[in-house]
């Protein structure tokens, strides 16, 4: 993703009252995890420092967001809200700007994703 694009998403995000928050703390939080980005809430989004994030990332996490403002996140359900989100991006790949190699990496992550839901 260009950085004027992420400035954008990034302006509209805070106009509507979130915040996307980084620090040292929140890159060695992110290593553990092995993200780009986390959705920490319906107005927080961690996001490495001095990082634009890939088309993929960014809408994931504001993805996120939106499933915890109208209540569907609830933290116990995150492999239903991750496959939500992998599907809606993979869905809007062209309308949101994300790459073949970005989307491949999506289906691969939702394929994981509902295999892990089965052993439930």
């Amino acid at each position: 993703m260009d950085e004027a694009k992420f400035e954008r998403i990034r302006a509209a995000f805070e106009k509507r009252g979130g915040a996307i928050i980084s620090s040292p703390d929140i890159d060695r939080h992110l290593d553990k995890m092995g993200a780009e980005a986390s959705t920490w809430n319906a107005t927080t989004i961690l996001m490495r420092q001095n990082h634009i994030p890939s088309a993929s990332a960014i809408f994931e996490e504001l993805i996120h967001t939106s499933q915890y403002r109208t209540g569907r996140a609830t933290g116990s359900n995150w492999i239903d809200m991750e496959i939500e989100a992998k599907q809606k991006l993979i869905r809007n790949q062209k309308k949101y700007g994300i790459s073949d190699i970005e989307n491949n990496v999506s289906i691969e992550q939702l394929k994981a994703l509902l295999k892990m839901k089965e052993g439930d």
